[in-house]
């Protein structure tokens, strides 16, 4: 499971992280993160107070997304991980569009963003986040401030499960499957 962090620390964070996942043994660290977040989860109000630039630079409010089930993806062009998911996202995006938000706000800078979107032709919501997303992704669980962090949300706005790193094919289907039923 691998994670991306930026700065200085980001050699350093990965080696931890790589080294406790040898300890523990792939995926327990997402287990662990999951009965954490069962009985703690991180209120999703600093969420729905947050806005963020489109391509356009116009601020979309996350609020206008309450109301239905929603994957906020805190993701980067660089994040090799974050790359690789990108198909999982779109594939959820078509499926389940109507009844689900797909949303992904990324870390990174917004030429290099948009012309990955383009490119990988990608069918949902993108928005800029820069250092911000990284704060607003701490305040909701992201303690090591890695990339990919993904957050599922309910349609009552409720924190249902967070994920931080690389997911295993088809986990995001699982976790949102209940969801849009």
């Amino acid at each position: 499971m691998p994670i991306c962090k930026a700065g200085a620390l980001g050699a350093a964070t990965m080696v931890v992280v790589s080294l406790t996942l040898t300890a523990l043994g792939s995926g327990s660290l997402v287990a662990a993160g999951a009965a954490r977040a069962a009985t703690a989860a991180p209120s999703a109000q600093p969420l729905f107070a947050a806005s963020f630039p489109d391509f356009e630079r116009n601020l979309q409010p996350l609020a206008q997304f309450r109301g239905k089930p929603m994957v906020v993806y805190f993701w980067a062009t660089w994040c090799k991980s974050c790359k690789q998911e990108v198909p999982e996202l779109m594939a959820l995006h078509k499926k389940y569009g109507a009844k689900l938000s797909v949303i992904g706000i990324s870390a990174d800078n917004t030429d290099k963003v948009r012309e990955f979107a383009q490119q990988h032709q990608i069918n949902y919501t993108l928005l800029l986040g820069s250092n911000d997303a990284i704060a607003l992704s701490k305040q909701l669980g992201n303690s090591v401030g890695g990339l990919p962090f993904a957050v599922v949300v309910d349609a009552k706005g409720n924190i249902v499960q967070t994920v931080l790193g690389e997911t295993k094919p088809g986990k995001f289907e699982e976790l949102v499957r209940p969801l849009v039923q």
